[in-house]
C-alpha cells in the first residue's frame, strides 16, 4: 500500500469516528480530524445562526468564528458535554453577544408577542411554501431563549438537557419555552391549516426545508 492509499484510508477512518473521538484527536493537533468535524457540524450550526441573527453574511460571519473559537478551545475542552453541546454553546454565545453589540434585541425573555392571530387567510393559502415562509417569520417572533431552544429541540434533535447546558439555564426552563413556543407557533400558524389537527411541521419537516433553504434562509 503506497503513502496516497494510507492516507485515503486514514481519511477514511476519520469519518466513521464520532464527534467526540473526532474532537478528541483535534484537541491534541490533529487538523484532519478537526476539518472532518467542521464538515459535519458547519450545516446545522448555520442554520442555527441564520434564526438567531439578521444576514446570511452576519451568520456566516459568527458561524466561522464558533469554529475558530472551538479550534483555540479544544485544548481546553474537559468533555463535561458532548462536543456537540459545547460548539452549539459558543455559537448561542456569540449571537448573544452580537445583539448586545447591537443593542436591539432584548433577552431578557420576560414578554411574548400577542399570541392571537390576526385572522383567518384564505383557504387557498395554506400551501405548503406559504406555511414555511410564516413559520419563518414567526419564530423570529419569539423571544431569543425561546426560539432557540424551540430550534435546538426541533430541528438539531439536542435533549433538555443538552439545552439548558448551551442557553444556561434549568431543564424546567427549557420545558417552559417550549411549551410557550409551541403554544405561540400553534396559534398563529393555525390560519394556514384550517380544519386541520393543531400540529406544526415535523422536526423531519423543519430540516429537510431548512437545509433547502426554505426555513434558514
Amino acid at each position: 500500500m503506497g503513502p496516497s492509499d494510507s492516507a485515503h484510508r486514514q481519511a477514511l477512518d476519520l469519518f466513521e469516528l464520532g464527534d467526540d473521538e473526532l474532537a478528541g484527536a483535534a484537541a491534541v493537533g490533529d487538523t484532519e480530524a478537526f476539518d472532518v468535524l467542521v464538515r459535519r457540524v458547519t450545516p446545522g450550526l448555520l442554520r442555527y445562526m441564520l434564526r438567531m441573527v439578521d444576514g446570511r453574511q452576519t451568520a456566516e460571519d459568527l458561524t466561522q468564528e464558533t469554529l475558530l473559537d472551538a479550534w483555540k478551545g479544544l485544548p481546553d475542552f474537559a468533555f463535561r458535554s458532548s462536543f456537540r453541546t459545547w460548539i452549539f454553546t459558543i455559537a448561542h454565545r456569540k449571537a448573544v453577544d452580537y445583539h448586545r453589540r447591537r443593542r436591539d434585541v432584548p433577552f431578557d425573555d420576560e414578554r411574548f408577542a400577542e399570541l392571537e392571530a390576526a385572522g383567518p387567510l384564505p383557504s387557498d393559502m395554506a400551501e405548503r411554501s406559504l406555511l414555511m415562509d410564516a413559520l419563518r417569520a414567526e419564530l423570529d417572533n419569539l423571544p431569543a431563549n425561546s426560539r432557540a431552544a424551540w430550534w435546538l429541540k426541533e430541528v438539531e434533535g439536542l435533549t433538555l438537557e443538552e439545552i439548558g447546558q448551551v442557553l444556561r439555564i434549568t431543564t424546567g426552563s427549557v420545558r417552559g419555552h417550549l411549551q410557550r413556543s409551541r403554544k405561540f407557533l400553534l396559534t398563529r400558524l393555525e390560519p394556514w391549516n384550517p380544519g386541520k389537527p393543531r400540529t406544526t411541521p415535523t422536526a423531519t419537516t423543519i430540516v429537510d426545508d431548512a437545509e433547502g433553504g426554505e426555513v434558514g434562509a
